[in-house]
């Protein structure tokens, strides 16, 4: 007997041993990020920090949430849309780290040293005016951090992003999965409106602070880049600029054939009507009803006006948001943007609560009475 137990530890000892030669086999790995920065992986990761809502999503998805140590304020603020990640040390904000503080919690107990198997996930668009310099000169006194930009925002680059973040966590195949489930949809939702006629589309920021200076989204924008999938045309396409800056009277003059107001939220979607959620978004409704000679313009006439959550527009999410601005653009169209949401869950593991809305008012072709 003592023989036998002697035998299954060696041989145990052996398999454990082996396993984590091979895995190590792979390492370093090279990657060259969203930034075009050449990142080494010096061993498997075991330590994450996430900067941006996009990337700790995906994290989240291909299972890897209970490696994150520390996050930006406004993830720890959202537990449900980060139920995995809502108790993670909070390291500072979406723009500035604390790095004293990562330098901390990133020490080993034992040692004065940070072993190089933590990484720092960063956001990175090209469409905005943000820049990862910053982040490197913080970080660069950490020299077993490895920093790592991923654009999660840009619907073009998002399976590039997960499939890098998939190799870096040595997740390949969840990873994979998603990717082939997302690209289907994608397909099918493009194939769907493929053809028909295309709708002249305002897209405007609810951030905006007058009517002098209004966000929209240019065409290279996230949301501009989706409203193009879905089968609209971006009237600030000819501006050629992320987000460029127009007053109201432009909007007037370019009567436009839907409108489509981008509001972010802190929360999985609205609460479906009657809730607190929709009255706030019937005000928002109303300011846009209520401008100077917006009944000249057809999408407010046929009754086209739609708030987008911010959700749905941007990160893996982003293919239940094509769904319904399809819906929108194309009431005709063969395309149910609550099956794919019950899909998306489905395969990524979530949960969220099934009460709410990404669109008000719901696609059925007008405004609520």
């Amino acid at each position: 007997m003592v023989k036998k137990m002697l035998f299954c530890l060696i041989m145990l000892a052996y398999i454990i041993t082996t396993c984590g030669v091979f895995a190590l086999d792979d390492y370093p790995k090279k990657i060259v990020d969203s930034a075009g920065r050449e990142v080494e992986i010096k061993m498997p990761v075991e330590r994450i920090i996430v900067q941006n809502g996009g990337a700790a999503r995906a994290l989240a998805a291909l299972g890897a949430a209970d490696k994150v140590i520390g996050v930006a304020d406004f993830i720890s603020k959202n537990p449900e849309l980060y139920p995995l990640l809502k108790d993670r040390q909070v390291v500072g904000t979406w723009k500035s780290f604390d790095y004293e503080l990562i330098g901390g919690i990133a020490t080993k107990d034992d040692s004065n040293t940070i072993v190089p198997n933590i990484i720092v996930l960063c956001y990175y668009y090209n469409g905005m005016s943000f820049s990862i310099d910053s982040f490197e000169k913080g970080f660069a006194p950490f020299k077993n951090i490895t920093l790592i930009a991923l654009d999660f925002t840009n619907p073009d680059n998002i399976t590039d992003s997960m499939h890098k973040l998939g190799s870096i966590l040595d997740k390949e195949d969840t990873a994979n999965e998603f990717i082939r489930w997302r690209e289907e949809k994608m397909s099918q939702i493009e194939s769907t409106v493929k053809g028909l006629p295309k709708p002249n589309v305002y897209i405007e920021s609810s951030a905006s602070k007058a009517l002098g200076e209004l966000t929209t989204f240019g065409p290279d924008s996230g949301f501009g880049i989706m409203v193009r999938r879905s089968g609209g045309y971006d009237i600030a396409t000819p501006l050629k600029e992320g987000f460029p800056k127009v007053t109201w009277e432009w909007v007037v003059s370019q009567n436009p054939d839907v409108m489509l107001i981008w509001k972010s939220s802190d929360a999985v979607g609205w609460e479906s009507e009657p809730s607190k959620d929709t009255v706030v978004l019937e005000e928002k409704i109303n300011e846009v009803l209520d401008r100077p000679g917006s009944s000249s313009i057809t999408a407010i006439k046929d009754g086209r006006v739609y708030l987008c959550h911010s959700m749905m527009l941007s990160g893996i999410d982003d293919v239940v948001g094509l769904a319904w601005l399809a819906k929108i653009l194309h009431p005709e169209a063969d395309v149910d943007p609550t099956e794919i949401w019950t899909e998306y869950q489905r395969i990524t593991g979530f949960e969220y609560p099934d009460d709410r809305i990404f669109v008000y008012p719901e696609a059925n072709g007008g405004q609520p009475q």
